[in-house]
């Protein structure tokens, strides 16, 4: 007996025909998926990383320095002026000792030399580690590249008041329990007050944590620790500027360190970690993630921006 045939347009001969149409379509879907995932993977390769970036800002300052352009730098080099600028701007590595000869070229000292092919030598794998002076990383380069060039800015310090909140006697007083002698700390007082000026308090989004254990630091002056509580209700009042006060209650015991979170839409974030002598930068997305959630925790726990510069006036005139 023959099979029955189905007419066109009976139930059976739509299924057959939808069945083609669906396999196609969820090949279109894979194809589509893939295709925005490769996208996104290409994205993330080209965000500059905290190394490419302080490598590329530190010849772009050689470079200037020397009086020559981009331009200038590309036919000593055999390079178009565009692979200078990606260099310059983290955006690209050079091949195996480029580096040294773009330095040569730019009249580079020895010492800048030794440390920035040794930067470049590095692995970028997402941890930068900086030796500094005790309790001083102020002068560190990539401290000013992030500060300068972050969006945002959240710091949180179990130890001591940010350092882009303290005043001139403050930080003298600080870093001169530190051992320092008259000569570095003069130099190193300036440098902290130069990182961040007031003006640049207005100019991006900064959120500091302040645990209130830090408010209640004797220091040897009196007038000392009453002139900075006053800087810090000031501070409190800029609309870009968010304190928030950390009650001595919260349970926030298992970090010790300070650190700072920086934020920009066209970077990777990289977390500032700060020891003693030396400072960790990280930019791994587990890292980040670890530190987003701690900030998270001393959020909940912290006093709003209100209650802050209630607290802040009333500690204000308990110094008096």
């Amino acid at each position: 007996m023959s099979s029955p045939i189905s007419a066109p347009g009976s139930t059976s001969d739509c299924h057959s025909r939808r069945r083609p149409d669906r396999k196609r379509n969820q090949n279109e879907r894979h194809t589509l998926e893939a295709h925005e995932e490769s996208l996104k993977n290409r994205k993330e390769k080209l965000l500059p990383t905290a190394k490419t970036r302080l490598l590329g800002l530190e010849l772009l300052r050689i470079r200037t320095r020397a009086g020559l352009t981009g331009s200038d730098m590309g036919l000593m080099l055999n390079w178009n002026a565009s692979t200078v600028s990606r260099l310059e701007n983290g955006l690209s590595r050079a091949p195996a000792g480029e580096v040294a000869l773009y330095l040569a070229r730019a009249k580079a000292t020895p010492a800048e030399l030794d440390e920035l092919v040794s930067l470049d030598r590095r692995p970028d794998d997402g941890y930068l580690v900086s030796a500094h002076p005790p309790g001083f990383p102020d002068g560190l380069p990539i401290i000013g590249m992030l500060e300068q060039q972050s969006t945002s800015i959240t710091s949180y310090d179990p130890a001591e008041l940010p350092h882009a909140l303290q005043i001139k006697p403050y930080i003298r007083e600080v870093l001169g329990h530190r051992g320092y002698d008259d000569q570095a700390l003069g130099a190193a007082v300036r440098t902290r007050l130069s990182r961040l000026p007031p003006s640049s308090l207005a100019s991006r989004v900064f959120t500091f944590y302040i645990p209130e254990s830090t408010l209640h630091q004797r220091g040897e002056h009196p007038a000392v620790a009453r002139d900075q509580m006053a800087h810090l209700t000031s501070v409190s009042l800029l609309p870009r500027c968010r304190l928030h006060l950390v009650p001595e209650t919260a349970a926030l015991d298992d970090i010790r360190a300070g650190f700072t979170l920086y934020r920009h839409e066209d970077h990777r974030p990289v977390l500032h970690h700060q020891q003693p002598t030396t400072s960790l930068f990280l930019e791994n997305d587990a890292d980040i993630a670890f530190y987003e959630r701690y900030l998270e925790r001393v959020a909940a726990l912290a006093l709003s921006r209100a209650e802050t510069r209630d607290r802040l006036d009333h500690l204000s005139t308990v110094k008096r």
